[in-house]
């Protein structure tokens, strides 16, 4: 039998196991957060040999290369102007929902509050998203309509957010009606359907809301709330606002995602790279659970080198 090309091709088989074998071992001695990703090398290397190998050394030497180039900033973009006004049902809130009489029979009276706080709040969304779509109507007439019910709307949210503010400031330990009134006015203002002066005035009608949590229930206070104000506060750039809440973030909710991307959102705009990729490395290395928002800027510069 000859056996010519058999010892070159153990050979290549013994040295692609021990490389397995060995991101294998370094794999259990590695942190809970990358420990499947090098399992899973492992064994795609073992499964593969040589050729697994070739592709990992490949892909890593030309995202290398490619790190190398100099970075332009505008490939990142957090806009959301491109956002289309279609809501998606809220299942959870919407089963609860009962006639407004018999929530007043057989309801206690938090449960009473927060149904009319969420049909008021509900219904003035609803309306507003439904027919701002009908203002980039081809038909002019349409779209007159269109915004004629816009402004009806608005003024409705007006009141209601005046109402809610009101109820707030009266009871300022009130948790349930703190949260309501924050969650109401960033929905209000995620719509974009003010004038720029408004929508100005709002957001910090909001920080005030914001305040209030941040004083009285500290602990209620997510991060997705600090990422709330931050975009907000960028949007109109205000920047000292935006960075005190990104402080506060760093603060009390230290290993929460949206405190991340609040800082992401932050060093973009005030166009200071050095944190923006420190802050990215940062998060690649904590054992959290990231979106698609965060995934796209994995993949888009990989790991500095």
């Amino acid at each position: 039998m000859d056996t010519t090309g058999l010892w070159p091709v153990l050979a290549i088989l013994l040295l692609n196991t021990l490389a397995a074998l060995a991101i294998f071992i370094r794999a259990v001695l590695q942190g809970k957060g990358k420990r499947a990703t090098l399992f899973m090398l492992s064994w795609f290397i073992f499964i593969v040999p040589l050729f697994g190998l070739l592709y990992i050394l490949l892909g890593r030497f030309i995202g290398f290369l490619n790190r190398k180039k100099n970075v332009d900033m505008s490939d990142v973009s957090f806009s959301q102007e491109r956002e289309k006004l279609i809501l998606p049902p809220d299942q959870a809130t919407e089963m609860n929902y009962v006639p407004i009489q018999d929530a007043m029979a057989v309801s206690d009276t938090s449960s009473l509050r927060k149904l009319v706080l969420d049909t008021l709040r509900n219904s003035a969304k609803k309306t507003i998203s439904s027919i701002a779509a009908a203002m980039n109507s081809r038909d002019t007439e349409t779209s007159h309509y269109a915004a004629s019910v816009i402004l009806d709307a608005l003024s409705q949210c007006r009141t209601t957010a005046q109402n809610m503010t009101a109820q707030m400031q009266k009871h300022p330990e009130d948790v349930e009606m703190n949260l309501l009134t924050l969650e109401y006015l960033h929905e209000i203002l995620s719509m974009k359907i003010m004038n720029d002066i408004e929508q100005r005035t709002y957001i910090y009608i909001m920080n005030d809301a914001a305040e209030n949590l941040f004083t009285h229930n500290l602990w209620y206070m997510s991060a997705t709330h600090y990422l709330w104000m931050t975009d907000l506060f960028i949007s109109i750039k205000d920047y000292n606002m935006a960075d005190q809440w990104v402080t506060r973030a760093g603060q009390y909710r230290p290993q929460a995602l949206d405190t991340y991307k609040a800082r992401l959102h932050l060093y973009f705009e005030q166009q200071n790279p050095a944190a923006f990729f420190d802050c990215l490395e940062e998060l690649r290395e904590a054992d959290i659970t990231v979106d698609d928002e965060v995934l796209g800027l994995f993949r888009l510069y990989g790991k500095r080198p």
